[in-house]
Order: structure tokens, then C-alpha cells, then sequence
């Protein structure tokens, strides 16, 4: 193989060696775009989580409220009934 080819062998394989390196490079920038986006995301996830949980305590609370209200009005539905008869 004449010096000609070899250059032109050295050259063709470091072109090949850049467009590796390009190509690992660009996965490396994906790879932490992924990784901020994932981020993100799971600190969203868990602001959801709370939010869901703290209604999930006020629910029970209104449902404790309800109850007792409609407890309430038993009774006086009661006395009233009571009060009626008499």
C-alpha cells in the first residue's frame, strides 16, 4: 500500500472517530436533558402528592363535620317530635 492510500486510510478513519465522538456527545446531552426532565417531573409527582394527601385530610374533616350536623338534626328533629306529641 503506497503512502498515498495510508494518509487517505488515516484520514477517512479519523473522520470515522469524529462523527463516534459527535455521536457519543450528543448522547451525553440528551442523556442529561432526560435526566433534568425526570427530575422535574418527580419533584412535580411529589408536590401532587402532598397537595393530594393534605385534601385527603380535609375531606375527613368535612365527612366529621357532616356527620355531625346531620347528628344535629336528628336530635332536634327528635325534640321536635316530642314536643309535637305532647
Amino acid at each position: 500500500m503506497g503512502l498515498e492510500a495510508r494518509v487517505a486510510a488515516l484520514e477517512a478513519d479519523q473522520i470515522d472517530q469524529r462523527a463516534v465522538l459527535a455521536a457519543v456527545n450528543a448522547l451525553g446531552v440528551n442523556q442529561r436533558d432526560m435526566a433534568l426532565t425526570l427530575r422535574d417531573h418527580s419533584r412535580q409527582l411529589d408536590d401532587h402528592t402532598q397537595r393530594l394527601e393534605r385534601l385527603g385530610v380535609k375531606t375527613d374533616d368535612t365527612n366529621a363535620r357532616v356527620r355531625s350536623l346531620e347528628e344535629g338534626v336528628a336530635e332536634i328533629k327528635d325534640l321536635l317530635v316530642q314536643a309535637l306529641d305532647k
